[in-house]
């Protein structure tokens, strides 16, 4: 299936249909299926694939110059430099449009500083009826710090809760949110876990998420029991004092100073380090939806979902795994707290919901940032939370989570409400959400400024959206 990356994929191909030399920046995260929308994205075009490799500059230039040769012909062993074989490709693809998709296009980057600049001039002196299409490919982390700066760049989503249902249509909601924390919609992680678009149905296999995890955590030859550690090193060279911070955070959202009591570092050194890991993807900056990026208010948390179960379950427990004990370590340690995760996992299917709405059209406003809110109250001298926001000059919605069986009464708008005088001379919006139902009449009774969902309710549109999506594309 090919779910999620259509509308990308249409931006792509109307770029491509365009006269002159295009050159558009997509940004992946690993696993978020680069290579399979490359391969969408080339069917019946003529491409040049090269990826650069962690060399000199001019053994660069020599692979592609090969590989020029190779598949075009003979006339490009007059090329001397990159510029040359540019000039070659826009010139030819007059007459047949070309696809060039340089991956790993950093190497050539970092080893040349105008590399970008040799770009630019080649679309400025490009002839009338070129059409040659450049896609440099880049890492996910570098999304954020360059995407403002360029003229197209887009970035592989990884999946919402709401399109990853769509791959296990059997499973049960407790168990499809269980995954989705893990996995945070990677394809590359959910195709660890049995489904029917991952296997033949002759090879399918019945395992639950419980016994999936067991199996890729919990045993020395796990798949991500050896990977987390194995990328850490990748990145860090072995660093102690990273998966020091690393295994300070865990699975928690945690300040400046937390990290600090928990590792000895000082501020400066911890807020350094943090730094480092936030530039490098690995730890996201969590920041009130009302502040800008420099905001001295800040959060940090891993940004990836395997990692943090790793460092939260497998981290204290690998004596015990090596010693074959960690099917008894999961069952007694592991399995009797994974309900206890599955609120702020629906903390986060709710922020999903909130961007989906605003797909939709349906959202309150035109929010700007979407997240959480927490600031220190004028009057009471406290820390003031609130698990769901979104906010807009002006404008703020404000939401909360029930993860219970119970019904919803009034009583949880009043006490949202409460968070109302934080937000002088704004509009303000009440999101309520919900695992149970909310009694009868709750939005009549409430105002227009209040909406209520249920998680059923949230899937149910989730689902009449991508039905109307399908629907639209087949009939175009």
């Amino acid at each position: 299936m090919f779910i999620d990356k259509g509308r990308l994929l249409f931006q792509l191909n109307h770029l491509y249909e365009q006269e002159g030399v295009q050159t558009v920046s997509l940004y992946a995260h690993p696993g978020t299926g680069k290579t399979r929308l490359l391969k969408e994205f080339a069917k019946d075009k003529s491409l040049l694939y090269f990826k650069a490799s962690n060399v000199l500059y001019e053994e660069n230039f020599r692979l592609l110059k090969d590989l020029c040769i190779r598949k075009l012909g003979k006339e490009y062993e007059a090329a001397k430099k990159f510029s040359d074989l540019f000039r070659m490709l826009s010139k030819a693809s007059a007459e047949t449009p070309l696809v060039l998709v340089l991956d790993q296009v950093s190497c050539l980057l970092s080893q040349n500083k105008r590399f970008p600049n040799l770009l630019n001039s080649l679309a400025k002196k490009a002839e009338p009826g070129t059409r040659l299409f450049i896609l440099l490919c880049k890492p996910g982390y570098l999304y954020e710090k360059e995407y403002k700066k360029e003229p197209s760049a887009f970035l592989i989503p990884t999946f919402s809760f709401f399109e990853m249902r769509q791959f296990y249509p059997d499973m049960c909601l407790e168990e499809q949110m269980l995954l989705y924390q893990i996995t945070g919609g990677n394809p590359s992680y959910m195709s660890r876990f049995p489904s029917p678009y991952h296997q033949p149905k002759q090879e399918k296999t019945d395992f639950s998420v419980k016994e999936s995890l067991c199996r890729l955590f919990f045993r020395e030859d796990g798949d991500f029991y050896r990977m987390v550690p194995n990328l850490t090193r990748a990145y860090y060279s072995g660093s102690a004092v990273m998966r020091s911070i690393l295994a300070s955070l865990g699975s928690q959202k945690k300040k400046l100073q937390e990290v600090c009591d928990s590792t000895g570092l000082t501020p400066s050194a911890a807020g350094s380090l943090l730094s480092s890991l936030s530039s490098h993807g690995l730890v996201n900056r969590i920041i009130p939806v009302t502040e800008d990026q420099g905001s001295r208010r800040t959060l940090y948390e891993i940004s990836d979902g395997i990692f943090r179960f790793w460092y939260r379950f497998v981290y204290p427990y690998q004596s015990e795994i090596e010693m074959g004990r960690g099917q008894e370590i999961f069952e007694q340690e592991v399995v009797p707290v994974l309900k206890d995760c599955l609120k702020p996992t629906f903390e986060t299917i709710c922020r999903d919901f909130l961007a989906l709405e605003q797909e939709m059209g349906t959202a309150p406003f035109t929010m700007e940032q979407i997240g959480m809110w927490w600031g220190q109250h004028p009057t009471k001298k406290r820390t003031e939370y609130v698990s769901i926001a979104a906010s807009a000059p002006d404008k703020i919605l404000l939401g909360t989570c029930f993860w219970t069986e119970e019904w919803i009464d009034l009583e949880a708008l009043h006490s949202l409400r409460k968070h109302a005088s934080l937000f002088p001379d704004t509009q303000q919006w009440y999101y309520l959400f919900s695992k149970s139902e909310f009694v009868s009449g709750f939005e009549v009774i409430s105002g227009s400024h209040v909406k209520v969902f249920t998680l059923e309710q949230m899937c149910h549109e989730a689902e009449n959206y991508a039905n109307n999506l399908s629907q639209s594309a087949f009939f175009k």
